[in-house]
């Protein structure tokens, strides 16, 4: 006996994937290499997991031990319930997102009546119709309260998964369509074996986009001032701990311990799951096959993933052209029916603020309640935040333009900033904002120029991502061959940059605009307007922003609101209409293909 014959033996492992395993010579059993790496990556999921957790855990008790500050006994309960919220949102989220994007996305009707509404409804900024949704909900007690939060997380995070969906459907190619139909799949088995493959990857940078956007809103939705009271979700939470300890309490030290757990929890979560399955999601798409068997009947099935998922060039996650697909130029009858729900919608609103149909004598005196006075200055606060919005993309564009081209083509330089950038990226910007209004304000002495200098910082580190992940993606997708001819020309340094680089990602720039836009909205709205500190008043700055969060959360005013919203959804779309959608037929003719 060969005294190796206790060790495995590897039997053609390239062609049959198998592994035969050998004890004293004799054959006792096989498995395939897939078993054997999904053992090894389990086991790798739980090392990482148990660590994570005794660190996570390790930091509470050094939290709640050491640090004294009202409330931090209920770190644990405040975790908890705060994670508890986001997950089961998230799960809402996705089964809606799926079940209506496939709606939309196979039936004509529906998708005449959903696709523009819901784009429309996306549009509009999250935070500028919570205040209604808090109307509402509010009078059911603490469960409303409870559910208002929860409605404010779930459109946060219903849309990226509903538009992934809907392109990724809309992107299976039209013969794999008409041949799985052909041999008899329909309704159920076509979802299954067709569509539900197909928009897998969508699903999984959608749920991703959704996680961290849940994230985002925490502490708007945690935190709320609500005509002069703050109110807070029964259980609690971390935003409320938050923007407790930064605007109540303006314990500097406490928020920064604060916020580097909440941060810890992010990057935790993100590298236990969502880093390992975008990079599945983003290294390309099911792709349905065909087979044949012996009897020569073409049989279209899609097997298990391990089998079917076919790699191809890299592809950026189908929720990342979400702003591609904002830009898809609407019927007359889409854009009639998407109108109608919103008129609807509206008049909905305000027939349950006032317990019968809205006449214009109420509106009318809505118009005369406060802030209405401010309205005459609508000119020039819509100056002010388009100010504070454009310098704030300036800082961003040039930046993540910088450093995206820096971290594609240097690898030294990646491997240094994708670490920086991984944490960056993992801080929820609205819970920063507390730390840094906090810390400028101790500096400058002046609240109303540390909200300003704050605003700015925080719509530059929210805007940047965005710009800076499809920057990153269209300088690694220029082709080889176009890069050879540039060498060929002697195209170097920032010759090469600039007629070679720069025009191959404009459309990458221009998607990258639309959704650090579509963000900044949400921030501005939030930033502009500080609610009540221990002194007793609001801190703000004049704004279109501050002006919506006055009438909705100080005043309860919701014509002035609806008002507000009306004017924000115009400027975006006027926006989309007349500088975006043209901008990117405008760099169609810069798009690289080999």
């Amino acid at each position: 006996m060969n005294k190796n014959a206790n060790k495995t033996i590897i039997d053609s492992l390239g062609q049959t994937g198998r592994r035969a395993i050998f004890l004293n010579g004799e054959y006792v059993a096989h498995t395939t290499v897939f078993e054997v790496s999904w053992l090894r990556c389990l086991r790798r999921f739980l090392i990482s997991f148990v660590l994570g957790l005794v660190a996570l855990s390790l930091m509470t008790w050094l939290i709640v031990t050491f640090v004294s500050a009202p409330d931090i006994k209920n770190l644990p309960l405040y975790t908890f319930a705060t994670i508890s919220r986001i997950l089961i949102t998230l799960a809402i989220s996705v089964v809606w997102g799926v079940s209506f994007g496939i709606l939309a996305a196979t039936n004509r009707a529906a998708s005449l009546v959903l696709t523009p509404f819901i784009d429309l409804l996306q549009s509009i900024p999250i935070l500028g119709y919570f205040p209604m949704v808090i109307g509402f909900l509010f009078a059911l007690g603490p469960l409303g309260i409870e559910l208002s939060v929860i409605v404010l997380l779930f459109t946060s995070m219903a849309w990226a998964i509903f538009f992934g969906v809907l392109g990724a459907i809309r992107g299976i190619p039209t013969n794999i369509a008409e041949s799985a139909r052909s041999y008899g799949l329909t309704g159920w088995r076509y979802v299954r074996h067709v569509i539900l493959p197909a928009i897998t990857p969508a699903v999984i940078s959608g749920a991703n986009l959704a996680w961290c956007d849940g994230w985002f809103f925490m502490i708007a939705a945690e935190y709320i001032q609500y005509q002069g009271d703050v109110v807070s979700p029964p259980a609690g939470g971390l935003g409320y701990l938050l923007a407790k300890t930064a605007y109540e309490l303006k314990d500097m030290n406490v928020a920064l311990v604060l916020l580097i757990f909440i941060t810890f929890i992010v990057v935790y979560f993100n590298t236990l799951t969502w880093h390992k399955l975008m990079e599945r999601a983003s290294t390309g798409t099911f792709k349905p096959v065909f087979r044949m068997d012996l009897s020569g009947v073409g049989k279209l099935g899609v097997a298990r993933a391990s089998n079917w998922l076919h790699f191809g060039r890299l592809h950026w996650p189908k929720s990342f052209s979400i702003g591609a697909q904002r830009l898809h130029k609407y019927s007359r009858i889409e854009k009639v029916i998407a109108l109608v729900l919103v008129f609807a919608t509206v008049i909905f609103v305000l027939s349950r603020v006032y317990g019968q149909l809205p006449t214009v004598a109420m509106i009318s005196d809505g118009f005369r309640q406060p802030p209405a006075s401010e309205l005459v200055n609508l000119p020039w606060l819509i100056l002010f935040t388009m100010g504070r919005l454009s310098i704030a993309y300036g800082i961003s564009l040039i930046v993540a333009i910088t450093m995206g081209v820096l971290a594609a083509e240097h690898k030294r330089f990646a491997a240094i900033f994708y670490p920086l950038y991984d944490i960056g990226q993992g801080v929820p910007i609205l819970a920063l904002f507390p730390v840094v209004w906090l810390g400028l304000s101790g500096l400058i002495g002046n609240p109303g120029i540390a909200l300003e200098l704050t605003c700015i910082i925080i719509l530059i580190l929210d805007m940047i991502w965005y710009m800076f992940l499809n920057v990153v993606s269209a300088v690694k997708n220029i082709p080889t061959e176009i890069n050879e001819v540039g060498q060929m020309f002697g195209f170097k340094g920032v010759k090469r940059i600039t007629h070679l680089v720069v025009p191959s990602i404009l459309p990458a720039i221009v998607t990258g605009s639309i959704l650090s836009w579509g963000t900044g909205w949400n921030t501005i709205i939030f930033a502009e307007y500080l609610p009540s500190t221990e002194s007793g008043g609001a801190v703000s700055v004049p704004g279109i922003g501050s002006l919506l969060d006055k009438a909705g959360y100080e005043f309860g005013n919701t014509v002035v609101l609806i008002f507000m919203l009306g004017i924000i959804a115009v400027i975006v779309l006027s926006m989309e209409g007349l500088i975006w959608r043209r901008l990117l037929r405008r760099f169609e003719k810069y798009h690289v293909e080999v």
